[in-house]
């Protein structure tokens, strides 16, 4: 398999919430089972993982924000308010779509809303 191409140019670090397979990371359903953070930052094309060491929904909040990041694309998301209060962007992406594709098409992703919204 041949390694991904750099990343355009987009407006900042963005996080995505991922399972790891093989060395691929896949956009993840279940917000606390991911198995960690992968921040793409476009400019640079660079890419870290940030593990979810204890696989629960608090230990992924708390990852989150320590990155620092302002975007974060997820499959799912139950209770984000912690992000919400912290400044991040959500928005819900497809599992089916690789991370280079969501980077691209950030913005056009439909905000993920908080259970109190519905």
């Amino acid at each position: 398999m041949s390694a991904p191409a750099p990343i355009a140019s987009q407006s900042g670090k963005t996080a995505f919430l991922v399972m790891r397979s093989n060395g691929d990371s896949v956009l993840c359903p279940f917000f606390g089972k991911c198995d960690g953070v992968l921040v793409v930052d476009p400019d640079s094309g660079s890419r870290e993982f940030h593990a979810n060491t204890d696989h629960s929904a608090e230990t992924m909040g708390n990852v989150i924000l320590k990155t620092g990041v302002h975007r974060l694309v997820l499959g799912f998301i139950a209770g984000p308010r912690k992000l919400q209060a912290g400044g991040v962007d959500m928005r819900l992406g497809s599992c089916a779509c690789p991370v280079e594709e969501l980077v691209k098409c950030f913005d056009a992703l439909p905000h993920a809303a908080s259970p109190a919204e519905h």
